[in-house]
C-alpha cells in the first residue's frame, strides 16, 4: 500500500496550513523504515520553517504533536515554501522495465507553510540546496517522498511563495 504523510503547521495567528507528500510502498516489513525516514524529513523540514508543527499524519497514524502557537509574528500560514521535484523513475514495473512511468521527469510541486525566510540570501527567493539546511531537506525529502505515480524523486527547488 502506497503511503502518504501530511504534516500541519501553526503560525502566530494560531492558524493552519497543511502540506502533504507521497511515500512509497508501507508494510508491516517497510514501516519502521518509513518511520525513521519520516522522523527524519520532518526534523529537516523544522530547520526550512518558522511555524511549530501542530499535527501530522501517515496513512496509518495520526498524532496531535502540539495545540501551542509560535511567539515570532512572521510564522503565517501564508508564507511558503513551493517544493518543486521531479520523478526519476523511468519505469514503472523494475527490472522488467517494460512499462513506461506516465510519471517520469514530471514536475510536481507541495506547499510547506510558515517558511522561514531569514535562511534566504539577500535577494533570492530560492532556499540554497546546496549546503545545510536546504541540502538536508532536499536529502531527506528525495529519501523519503515518492511522486504521485509512486516514483522516487529529485528536489529541484524550493522557493518562497507569497
Amino acid at each position: 500500500m502506497s503511503g502518504e504523510y501530511k504534516l500541519s503547521f501553526r503560525d502566530n495567528s494560531r492558524e493552519i496550513g497543511r502540506t502533504q507528500m507521497h511515500l512509497g510502498d508501507i508494510t508491516a516489513i517497510s514501516l519502521p523504515g518509513t518511520l525513521t525516514a519520516v522522523g527524519n524529513l520532518r526534523s529537516k523540514i523544522a530547520d526550512i520553517v518558522i511555524g511549530y508543527f501542530a499535527a501530522e499524519s501517515l496513512l496509518v497514524d495520526e498524532t496531535t504533536l502540539t495545540g501551542d502557537a509560535p511567539t515570532d509574528p512572521l510564522a503565517q500560514r501564508g508564507i511558503k515554501w513551493t517544493v518543486g521535484y521531479i520523478d526519476t523513475t523511468q519505469w514503472a514495473n523494475a527490472p522488467t522495465n517494460t512499462i513506461p512511468n506516465p510519471g517520469y521527469q514530471k514536475l510536481f510541486t507541495i506547499q510547506i507553510p510558515t517558511a522561514d525566510l531569514s535562511l534566504l540570501a539577500s535577494g533570492q527567493e530560492d532556499l540554497d540546496l546546496t549546503v545545510d539546511p536546504g541540502l538536508a531537506f532536499k536529502t531527506a525529502f528525495d529519501a523519503t517522498c515518492r511522486s504521485p505515480y509512486r516514483g522516487n524523486v529529485s528536489v529541484q527547488y524550493v522557493r518562497y511563495v507569497d
